[in-house]
């Protein structure tokens, strides 16, 4: 197969991966660096189209030019993937400066001096270097629920880039000086390669974005939106795995349930924006109160349900306690109004094992409406 028909079956294969981005794109605006890589693929559709026509072209367009497309096309792949993964800046500055090293070695090797050998050796360092630099922006930002796609899409870099840096030794050795076009088996070797790692290349991406997409819509599913703490559905499927664990360790479970007791007089006098307001400010003092291995959910308009695995009942006595005495230092104030915050607190632990999920959160949900029928801002515990 000759290198046009290779080309020209590049750039369809291309316009194909280009088109499926851009679908994707329009489905789902707001991921990360999509933009980016839909740009990445256009440089590299440019290119190739440029590069198929060199016939009709002049050489500083055919050549340099389009070379510089597909340079700029590894950069806004590797712009996408640090705004995906959120890489260091340095690595942007790094593929910035091979960037220009490609146009520097490009244009001097065609304009200034020409060599192919030249020419095509250096295009195979400074593209080499791009793909290690974005291998690297790719395998900063691991994460365990993503890890089957970056390192697929990783491990496609780095054989893109091992591919590319072994160009200019096999290209000075025993490269031709044929014409691009016209180019020995090692040029039409490369070629191949390289439309298989850009089809690869987009597969693994898309991979990657539809894994993220599909665990971020779990992440939703599972958390309430105004609070980023549980909602009712993960609260219960944690309440279930803690009294399993309590059951076999033998390990006291507390548990406290809370609400606000003039939620309705903020709502009423401020507004809901301020009651919103107020539940945000409730949940910041949770976090900052509890342990990292208790667990906060929203289960209704005001009311909070906290677990606290290993903490008999006199340690969640006096966790209660201290939330109570921290909201209620806390003020609301919007505009020239403000409403004292205050909220009652009902602590019940499980320490039998025939007890179950459902008993704990009654016991619970008793001591919270005993608490709420005293008067309020007070902490009540199941003895």
């Amino acid at each position: 197969m000759d290198m046009r028909t290779l080309l020209l079956e590049r750039t369809c294969l291309l316009a194909f991966c280009t088109l499926l981005v851009l679908v994707n794109l329009r489905g789902h605006r707001g991921t990360r660096g999509l933009l980016w890589f839909a740009a990445s693929n256009v440089g590299y559709l440019v290119g190739g189209v440029l590069i198929a026509s060199r016939a009709y072209l002049p050489v500083w367009v055919a050549v340099v030019l389009a070379n510089l497309l597909y340079s700029l096309g590894y950069a806004m792949l590797h712009r996408s993937l640090t705004a995906f993964t959120g890489a260091r800046r340095w690595t942007w500055w790094a593929q910035c400066i091979a960037v220009a090293l490609s146009l520097t070695l490009c244009t001097t090797f065609t304009l200034i001096v020409p060599d192919i050998r030249l020419r095509l050796a250096g295009i195979g360092l400074a593209t080499g270097l791009q793909f290690v630099i974005a291998a690297m922006a790719v395998l900063h930002g691991r994460h365990s629920r993503l890890r089957s796609p970056v390192l697929s899409l990783a491990s496609v870099l780095l054989f893109s880039a091992a591919l590319n840096l072994l160009r200019p030794l096999l290209t000075l050795l025993w490269g031709t000086t044929q014409p691009y076009l016209q180019a020995d088996d090692i040029q039409t070797t490369t070629v191949m390669l390289n439309t298989t790692i850009f089809v690869a290349i987009d597969l693994a991406y898309l991979w990657l974005i539809a894994t993220s997409l599909r665990s971020d819509m779990q992440v939703q599913a599972m958390t309430d939106p105004l609070t980023g703490v549980m909602n009712r559905r993960s609260l219960e499927t944690a309440l279930e795995s803690a009294v399993q664990r309590c059951r076999q360790t033998g390990q006291p479970l507390s548990m406290i349930m809370m609400d606000l007791d003039n939620f309705k007089t903020i709502n009423d006098t401020l507004g809901h924006r301020a009651g919103d307001r107020a539940l945000v400010s409730v949940t910041q003092c949770l976090r900052v109160t509890l342990r990292d291995s208790d667990t906060v959910a929203r289960v209704g308009g005001d009311e909070f349900v906290i677990l606290l695995p290993n903490c008999p009942r006199n340690g969640a006595h006096e966790i209660a306690e201290r939330l109570r005495a921290a909201i209620e230092m806390k003020t609301l104030t919007m505009g020239h109004q403000s409403v004292a915050m205050k909220a009652s607190f009902g602590v019940a632990t499980l320490e039998q094992s025939h007890i179950s999920a459902e008993m704990l959160l009654m016991e619970c949900d008793r001591a919270l409406y005993t608490a709420k029928r005293v008067g309020g801002n007070f902490v009540y515990v199941m003895s």
